[in-house]
């Protein structure tokens, strides 16, 4: 009784990853099937009446954790975030490449309207490809960036993931690739899954799964396509239709995982009651992360004690806001300030601060050094 009860316990704990999802969805293909032989074929976009309701019963019972009424899914191209050169037709669903496609400054690209919501545990979506054009130089992917320039393919700009189809290379925030997958042309089907358990994501071809394309993605992700040369036409399914990879068996397995990482985790028993460790294990996520504010508060609503000054925090909270907004100069030097030593005995990360640092300076965030042959060049001209 006490394992049977542990189960439901998890299983709601993970209810994104439901046993009986694939059985539903099985019955509901069935269901759907029936209607559209019986109402008329449903269009990609799911134009007609029934074709709409199985859009949007097809994406709960993927996403049955998600509340659109806080965070829409993803469910067709933005007709504001785009290129130029990009027509969109079918809903929003079909892209197609409208530029001259003579260099790689006329590719163009078009994201959705809404981030990947955090609640669907792990996310899909697959694009079509009806036509190559003439040389067949797309992009399928990922946007965080929320400034991410609509004339470059995904993976080329920072915090942008992409796998293209003329070489199978990835491309992560760079305009150098990797080699990854096979090359896709037309009437290939290309996938790409996001798990958010682990922060990865995933590439298929046809159904078959290719691997780890991308580690440690950033939250908030776009689904993106890019297209480069004239006649590129491609097709995205959103969920709306089912899709050519088993992602259901996929969701399976992730669930089994997660539910034994939980059955798995360890618990001394000198910890005292659960009601303490539970208080600990927030205290010390607030302090990792620098919230010193609510650490502060819940500290002394549950009575216990920070387990780290709460200057040392502010102070890693001011660290922390140099690092995002690119002033990697300031943030070096205040880190050697208020902690002595940690550079010094952790040269890993001062190689990876320095060489951040550079990329900073050559996107134009960090002026520290760039400013100060100028300051002292205007110094000895006014002596």
């Amino acid at each position: 009784m006490a394992d049977s009860s542990a189960n439901a316990k998890c299983s709601d704990g993970v209810s994104y990853f439901d046993s009986s999802l694939k059985g539903k969805m099985t019955s509901h293909n069935n269901s759907s099937n029936s209607s559209s032989s019986s109402s008329g074929a449903v269009g990609p976009g799911g134009t007609s009446g029934s074709g709409q309701t199985t859009m949007v019963d097809r994406l709960k019972l993927l996403y049955p954790n998600v509340n659109e009424a806080v965070d829409q899914l993803p469910r067709s191209w933005s007709s504001q975030d785009k290129c130029t050169t990009i027509g969109l037709t079918q809903n929003n669903l079909r892209v197609h490449y409208k530029g001259v496609g003579k260099s790689h400054t006329d590719a163009a690209s078009v994201r959705t309207p809404y981030p990947i919501p955090a609640a669907c545990g792990l996310y899909y979506f697959e694009v079509k490809i009806i036509s190559k054009g003439r040389d067949g130089y797309m992009g399928i992917g990922l946007t965080a960036h929320p400034h991410f320039k609509m004339n470059r393919l995904p993976g080329w700009d920072k915090q942008s993931y992409g796998y293209h189809g003329d070489d199978g290379n990835s491309f992560c925030s760079s305009g150098n690739g990797q080699p990854y997958g096979p090359t896709f042309t037309t009437g290939d089907i290309i996938g790409c899954g996001v798990n958010l358990v682990d922060n990865t994501c995933f590439y298929t071809k046809n159904g078959h799964h290719l691997g780890i394309a991308f580690r440690d993605l950033p939250p908030r992700l776009y689904p993106t396509v890019g297209l480069q040369t004239p006649g590129e036409v491609v097709d995205a399914n959103f969920g709306q239709e089912p899709f050519k990879f088993d992602i259901e068996d996929m969701l399976k397995e992730l669930r089994a995982a997660t539910k034994a990482t939980i059955y798995n985790f360890p618990l001394p028993d000198d910890q005292g009651d659960w009601t303490v460790i539970l208080h600990k294990m927030v205290s010390s996520y607030l302090v990792h992360h620098g919230y010193s504010s609510t650490a502060d508060t819940f500290a002394r609503t549950t009575g216990q004690s920070l387990q780290e000054d709460m200057a040392s925090i502010k102070n890693r909270q001011k660290i922390i806001k140099l690092v995002l907004s690119g002033r990697m100069g300031q943030a070096i030097e205040q880190t050697v300030r208020l902690y002595p030593g940690l550079l010094e005995s952790n040269q890993n990360l001062l190689f990876m601060l320095k060489c951040r640092q550079f990329i900073e300076m050559v996107n134009g965030s960090d002026f520290d050094l760039l400013c100060m042959p100028q300051l002292q060049g205007s110094g000895s001209s006014r002596t």
